[in-house]
């Protein structure tokens, strides 16, 4: 019986993203179900309700919920949660004091649920002893700005018909006839109805046009205003919270640390793909954390950085995956600029031709703190048509000639790109617009031009026209002292002799009211002796995982040729060798590495692999043999060593490679089938 192999090892890859199916759970354990739908019912966000629903397990719900409050937490140094406490002391108060006279609980009553989300007023007027006028209460607060709210405001209540529980009232929906006892619709329109109530209570009567004190709303006329206020009531739980975190947790409960996983805090990054002068392109990223924490070591603050950035194709499949330390240390001065501005993290590394997803995941180790983000980033092929890349929006550039071999993040040429993830500017900038141009023909270069244009709230606001220049770069510098604070739009066209746009990109931008906008302090991986054996072997590994296995070997084949001693290197050029079935040049390879005294992992099982390929059974036996020994037990490697084994007449060796392999993964059809075959014989 001749057996093939049934497996072979292949680079392993985290896969940051969605889960592929997250369907709603249509029930819950008994107190998720009492959290979801009562404790939280009204500040719960749509979208952190869906989130929720989508865990699958009581300890993925229990670290949601502990994030749940941390985000709404209004000092989170502390050990008290003042949010909560207060949220529980409002539900708590609602449920004993409004569902007295109704079989509802407090919480689900139209006083409980204002209670609930804007807690005690201010001021309670009370009409329920006034003739002829069902009881009616008017609960006044104070706004806030920042939720949309007006200064001040009412929120009215009153027992429709007179009796039962206190229902809101709507000045639109319900208006001032509602609220008169003898009333029977007999009022020819709500003006008599509000002439009728003034009469008997004119204070009652003047509040029930509008919600909003000062509102010039006259008897008969609708105020929408009101409306619109209750929406904002009832939509400003959601208004305080950035609910970014629950996609977070979604997306990362599988690939962060538990104690990491209810720490999210936002983020913003900023991507640009750049080309360098030998034609490789390059991803520039920033990732901007909203908040750092971190550790007192004498005189010195010490901050440490885990990233990991993922690209994968659109079929969500791994093309390039890697880690990054950033480690560093502020000072005092430093560390209050830090709490004024903030930190940017950049780094940029090369990225084959295509079209991906890019995911960033920054943890902070000492607090335990996480954040990640995902963009689409575009690398374009090889094209004889114009082609001009997304817009750079910098609110500086600084002229810093550097060593050839030196690579550093947002550096083009000697142009060094100071940007950051908000395009946000003062009157006293200069916005510098960077981009390049591809694939540009001969006549385009001389008898094109750029077209610029500024749009301001959708009009024109500046337009101008510049040369094509001679290479790839174009920066352009624009002081913005003429330009009015507002929201802005940068369109740039690329214009034939004949005025026919042949390409164009556009960005927006803000020019701030704010007399200063805070710029971040940049912490960048800079490379001061770049080698070409690191860039070829990067994008070796990327077209190896697209199955481009001739542009993937003729890439780690240079790499491998300057630095033939680094396992990486060998490794990889080897995997795609095997994947070619070069079986013969992956032993070349790699047994000189299998005799080092510390072979990696890698070595022992893609050099087993290949001498089982060759029919070298006792050879591949030798080094399956070494990997167990050092690294463990392996499903694929006891499977194989198997195979070997039994090749070379051993059947009981096979069987214990196999029974073991079982015990390891015992729904393996194929290798139970193989081992009852040695029994019967």
């Amino acid at each position: 019986m001749k057996i093939k192999s049934l497996g072979f090892l292949v680079l392993a890859a985290i896969v940051i993203g969605l889960p592929a199916g997250t369907e709603t759970k249509s029930t819950l354990p008994a107190r998720y179900q009492q959290w979801l739908a009562e404790e939280v019912a009204y500040i719960v966000a749509p979208r952190e309700r869906t989130v929720f629903l989508a865990l699958q397990t009581d300890r993925e719900r229990d670290i949601f919920i502990e994030a749940f409050w941390k985000q709404r937490d209004p000092s989170p140094g502390t050990e008290r949660n003042e949010f909560k406490e207060e949220h529980y002391s409002r539900l708590e108060y609602a449920n004993s004091v409004y569902g007295r006279s109704t079989p509802l609980p407090g919480w689900k009553t139209d006083r409980g649920r204002i209670y609930i989300i804007l807690g005690p007023p201010k001021n309670i007027e009370s009409y329920d002893h006034v003739m002829n006028v069902f009881p009616t209460e008017i609960w006044f607060y104070l706004g806030d700005s920042d939720l949309g709210l007006p200064t001040g405001f009412n929120v009215i209540f009153f027992k429709r018909a007179g009796t039962g529980d206190y229902v809101l009232y709507s000045p639109t929906d319900d208006g001032p006839q509602s609220l008169i006892a003898d009333s029977m619709g007999d009022y020819r329109d709500e003006r008599e109805a509000y002439q009728a109530l003034k009469k008997l209570e004119p204070n009652l009567a003047r509040q029930t046009l509008s919600l909003i004190p000062g509102d010039a709303t006259q008897p008969g006329y609708e105020s929408m205003a009101s409306n619109r206020l209750m929406a904002t009531i009832f939509a400003s739980p959601q208004q305080k919270v950035d609910v970014d975190y629950a996609d977070a947790i979604l997306k990362y409960k599988d690939f962060v640390e538990v104690e990491y996983t209810a720490n999210y805090i936002s983020s913003e990054v900023q991507v640009q793909v750049i080309q360098d002068d030998q034609g490789t392109f390059f991803v520039h990223y920033s990732i901007e954390p909203a908040k750092v924490s971190v550790e007192e070591a004498g005189e010195k603050y010490e901050v440490r950085f885990r990233l990991t950035g993922r690209v994968s194709d659109v079929a969500g499949r791994t093309i390039y995956q890697f880690d990054k330390d950033f480690p560093f240390s502020l000072t005092a001065a430093q560390l209050e600029d830090v709490r004024s501005k903030s930190i940017s993290i950049q780094d940029a590394f090369p990225l084959i031709p295509g079209s991906y997803n890019f995911d960033i995941l920054l943890k902070n180790t000492l607090s335990k703190e996480f954040t990640g983000a995902g963009v689409k980033v575009v690398v374009p092929e090889p094209a004889d048509t114009a082609r001009m890349s997304p817009l750079l929006l910098a609110y500086g550039a600084e002229n810093r000639p550097s060593p050839a071999r030196e690579r550093v993040p947002f550096k083009t040429g000697d142009e060094q790109l100071l940007c950051q993830a908000r395009k946000s500017f003062m009157q006293s900038d200069s916005l510098v617009l960077f981009f390049q141009l591809y694939g540009l023909t001969k006549d385009l270069r001389t008898s094109g031009t750029l077209r610029y244009e500024f749009l301001r709230e959708d009009k024109e606001f500046l337009s101008r026209t510049g040369k094509v220049p001679a290479g790839t770069n174009v920066v352009d510098v624009l002081p913005l002292s003429t330009f009015p604070p507002g929201y802005y739009q940068v369109r740039v066209s690329l214009l034939d002799g004949q005025g026919r746009e042949a390409a164009w990109a556009k960005e927006n931008f803000e020019v701030s009211l704010a007399a200063a906008v805070p710029r971040p302090l940049v912490i960048s991986k800079v490379v001061t002796a770049v080698k070409r054996e690191d860039d070829l072997f990067a994008m070796g590994v990327q077209f190896l995982n697209k199955a481009d296995l001739e542009a993937a070997r003729a890439r780690l084949a240079e790499a491998y040729s300057l630095s033939p001693q680094r396992t990486e290197l060998a490794v990889a050029y080897s995997q795609t060798l095997f994947r070619m079935n070069d079986f013969r040049r992956v032993k070349e390879i790699l047994a000189p590495l299998a005799g080092e005294t510390e072979p990696a992992a890698e070595v022992l099982a893609i050099l087993g692999q290949a001498c089982h390929a060759l029919g070298e059974f006792q050879e591949a036996v030798t080094h399956y043999a070494a990997y167990l020994s050092r690294f463990g037990a392996n499903i694929d490697i006891l499977n194989n060593l198997g195979i070997c084994t039994y090749q070379l007449g051993n059947r009981e060796e096979a069987a214990k490679a196999w029974m073991k392999s079982l015990e390891l993964s015992p729904n393996q059809e194929k290798i139970r089938a193989l081992l009852e075959s040695l029994k019967k014989k």
